[in-house]
């Protein structure tokens, strides 16, 4: 159970509603594997958190920063019993592509997940208090040329064209590609393994063994995580609670609740409270 001091606050900005800031002071809370569907990108401003990414433990310090691409699983926890203070912003993959299309290439993505860089490291960090607590002095202006600068910085020496990077599991580009498409699709419905294995001509035990290779998670944390993300998005938009849980899939008002909480610290109405 998470210490009572615990907590994690959201927000977003009129400069883009689909662009999510939280800011979390975490002891004993972990989160688990998980997946993103936008970029996200993190700073710790007091202690230190582990997370592990592609098989490699890294560790966030106040003196670098955290990238992390959309479908990259990874965990966090604080390395100390004292806790972490963590500065989180997502960016949507629309944001990016016109980024990217400004730039004359088809897509962007980070080519590792933490960088060393004092210096962005504080800019991020006082972009992400202009966002939040001093957004009342901060005009739209000002608010979306400080984003885009910090976020063309980081692309422009950080981030790499999809083509340079290599699959590293045998579940090929497009068959996994068409393995997420599938769990898009039936987010609302129940789908099982056999359904996907047999859309990439695997057995179950090869497709459920590569998929996990490939993502780092199991096809069910997988589809569990994309309903939960999709349901930020949802409740973003100001639908009730009850019907986000099924919209996306959850048949148990209690159990979304539940699961939103875990991934997220909040229920999905307190959720809805701060970003609206």
């Amino acid at each position: 159970m998470p210490h009572q001091d615990e907590h994690i606050e959201y927000w977003t900005h009129p400069i883009h509603k689909e662009v999510e800031l939280s800011r979390a002071h975490l002891n004993s809370f972990s989160f688990e594997k998980h997946i993103h569907l936008d970029y996200h990108i993190g700073v710790v401003s007091q202690g230190v958190q582990e997370y592990l990414h592609k098989g490699t433990h890294y560790q966030l310090t106040p003196s670098n920063i955290s990238i992390l691409n959309p479908d990259e699983c990874h965990n966090g926890h604080s390395l100390h019993a004292d806790g972490y203070h963590v500065h989180v912003m997502s960016l949507p993959c629309s944001l990016v592509k016109e980024i990217a299309t400004e730039i004359g290439v088809s897509a962007l993505f980070f080519q590792t997940p933490i960088i060393n860089s004092q210096v962005l490291q504080r800019q991020f960090l006082l972009l992400h208090t202009l966002l939040t607590t001093e957004r009342q002095r901060l005009s739209l202006l000002q608010a979306e040329t400080t984003l885009l600068a910090l976020v063309t910085e980081l692309f422009g020496h950080y981030g790499q064209s999809p083509k340079l990077i290599q699959p590293s599991a045998k579940l090929g580009i497009m068959q996994l590609s068409r393995v997420k498409q599938l769990l898009h699709e039936h987010l609302a419905s129940d789908i099982n393994l056999e359904q996907l294995s047999s859309s990439v001509d695997l057995s179950k035990f090869q497709f459920l063994r590569q998929f996990k290779t490939a993502m780092g998670m199991t096809p069910h944390a997988y589809l569990t995580r994309l309903r939960l993300e999709y349901a930020k998005k949802s409740l973003r938009n100001g639908n009730s609670a009850i019907n986000t849980a099924y919209e996306v899939g959850f048949f148990d008002q209690s159990h979304f609740n539940k699961a939103f909480k875990r991934a997220y610290l909040v229920t999905p109405s307190d959720f809805k409270k701060r970003v609206i």
